[in-house]
């Protein structure tokens, strides 16, 4: 049931300037992890990076965690910290993804973003001068990016360097009238131990996550302008702040 200051269950952690945001704009957001990211490190991907360093390549990239983890166990070894220059070009999702790129590797070319997985591989396409890609991923990750790549002859290295584990957790869901979901492997682990009254929302950070709900939910679903936390929050306010 919908209350005068909507309550939210968030299903990953959040920055504190946003949950300070959320109560500004009278929106009560508890936040209840469902997935936890575990580094995959092996001398295998290394012994593929390493020689790429001085390589002119393209990089792909759907998710932070992607990101942060190739700069922190990867390009930052214990003797030495390797930056890979103006050699790699990047093409990543917007937002959130993006700033990690820029974060981490401010001295690479970006050469496309987009929205999703299926607008960014439409948009490596587009470029028309790539061949081959290095897309780097985590081990739950889906087909639609390299499945479009490959059908247009682009071939696709993929390196693993993160699993995404469920953290299930059984809660009464009953008190919310909404819950946030950032990605299809949370969706799975919310709802391998929880239902949704009717009522209860669905927000997803973008249409991959939203498909993901639409196997398991009848409920509403609103799906953010952007992939990011705070275009979630704006969607969830503007949502229950509609007239």
């Amino acid at each position: 049931m919908q209350n005068k200051r909507p309550r939210i269950l968030c299903t990953r952690p959040l920055p504190e300037s946003l949950l300070e945001m959320a109560a500004r704009e009278g929106v009560d957001i508890t936040v209840e992890v469902f997935t936890a990211i575990h580094p995959i490190v092996s001398k295998e991907v290394w012994d593929i990076i390493f020689p790429l360093l001085q390589q002119r390549i393209t990089l792909v990239f759907t998710s932070a965690h992607a990101v942060e983890i190739l700069e922190k166990h990867y390009l930052h070894q214990p003797d030495t910290y390797y930056v890979p220059g103006r050699l790699w070009n990047i093409c990543c999702l917007e937002t959130g993804t993006l700033d990690a790129v820029k974060e981490a590797l401010p001295q690479c070319t970006i050469k496309a973003t987009a929205a999703n997985a299926t607008a960014l591989a439409n948009a490596i396409t587009a470029l028309g001068d790539v061949r081959e890609v290095y897309f780097i991923c985590g081990k739950q990750r889906r087909d639609e990016l390299p499945g479009i790549l490959q059908q247009h002859n682009i071939t696709v290295h993929e390196l693993v360097v993160y699993e995404n584990a469920a953290t299930p957790a059984k809660l009464d869901a009953a008190v919310y009238d909404g819950i946030f979901f950032f990605s299809p492997s949370a969706v799975q682990s919310f709802f391998s131990v929880n239902t949704l009254p009717a009522a209860t929302v669905c927000f997803a950070i973008g249409e991959t996550t939203a498909a993901t709900l639409r196997t398991v939910t009848n409920n509403k679903i609103v799906i953010s302008g952007s992939p990011s936390a705070y275009a979630l929050l704006a969607a969830a306010t503007a949502y229950f702040n509609k007239p």
